[in-house]
């Protein structure tokens, strides 16, 4: 892949409690467990004083606060709880949102391994038992970033999910299945620490190739890269908020993607909105049902998700920078 920006050396380590984001040039993002690191910063953001090149209509001020901080508030009222649970109990009424086990298996694939019928001495055997650990977590993070890759060209989802070609929803639609596969690795504990680091750092490197084709310039590239992670983790961080009470949550889920993924830009009961919102419980349905073994090693896949009868998939416009990135990574 000819000019685009290859893996960073360095793990990304913010996805399991306060760690580091690698920057590059030595600058490092700070990731705690409040979100006041993200929204409450002393120094105003590029992205609130004027329009990024990269991120043009991202959301700032007052708005942008909001998106990262979930509801805006640390308590809720007790007439807002009501509202949220009778909110929750109309989308949980759908059937899709949830899986059965027998289900969630239907969803894991077997890999088999090609060195088990060579006979013990085969060098190819012996190479993989010394290389096997260090090999299979990067081929299982190669696997989590191809299931990521795989959404972002799923044109009848995203027409479902209303989903358009510009960088601000692409990220937000990428990051989002970052963090439906982070919540099941973090329960993992250690075992999976590394992968999970791997994942985060996938998700960086795709978004430093799509800001390198758009030919953010050099000067301003680690200020853009910086502005966009924050955005991405302060999603991240309210999702997380989103599942502190399980009564509430896809009344809560619903709000954070409407705040996030849409920008404010839909209606809260937007049919599009709550359909991403059934999708999302049903695939985090999925990843808290999956075996162990599979997780680790990256062999699932996404759950199915029917969409309503409509107009017929239209075949996307992609811009320029898509093309582009496609091009070069079908010649890898």
């Amino acid at each position: 892949m000819a000019g685009l920006i290859k893996q960073s050396s360095t793990a990304f380590r913010a996805a399991t409690g306060a760690a580091l984001v690698p920057l590059g040039k030595g600058r490092l993002l700070e990731r705690g467990l409040s979100v006041a690191a993200l929204t409450d910063r002393k120094t105003p953001s590029l992205i609130s004083v004027r329009p990024s090149p990269v991120i043009a209509a991202w959301p700032g001020g007052a708005h942008g606060r909001r998106a990262a901080s979930g509801l805006g508030s640390k308590e809720l009222m007790p007439e807002d709880i009501l509202h949220l649970r009778a909110t929750s109990m109309a989308i949980m009424q759908d059937p899709v949102c949830e899986l059965r086990p027998e289900e969630a298996r239907r969803y894991a694939i077997e890999r088999p391994d090609p060195t088990l019928e060579l006979p013990w001495w085969h060098p190819r055997k012996l190479t993989s038992q010394v290389s096997k650990p260090l090999h299979a977590r990067k081929e299982a993070g190669f696997r989590l970033r191809d299931l990521i890759t795989e959404r972002l060209d799923n044109e009848t989802l995203l027409q479902a999910f209303e989903i358009d070609n510009g960088f601000n929803m692409q990220v937000y639609f990428m990051i989002l299945h970052a963090w439906l596969l982070h919540q099941r690795l973090v329960l993992e504990g250690n075992k999976a620490k590394r992968l999970d680091a791997d994942l985060f750092e996938h998700c960086w490197t795709l978004v430093r190739n799509w800001m390198w084709i758009r030919k953010v310039p050099e000067y301003r590239f680690d200020t853009e890269m910086r502005n966009v992670q924050e955005f991405l983790l302060g999603c991240c961080v309210a999702l997380d908020k989103a599942l502190e009470r399980p009564d509430i949550l896809p009344a809560r889920l619903r709000q954070e993607l409407w705040a996030n993924v849409y920008s404010g830009g839909c209606k809260k009961d937007s049919a599009a909105l709550t359909l991403l919102t059934k999708y999302c419980l049903r695939q985090l349905a999925l990843m808290l049902q999956l075996d162990t073994e599979c997780v680790l090693n990256g062999n699932f896949v996404w759950a199915d998700f029917p969409v309503p009868d409509g107009k017929p998939v239209q075949p996307r416009l992609l811009p320029v920078w898509r093309e582009e990135y496609n091009k070069a990574m079908k010649d890898v």
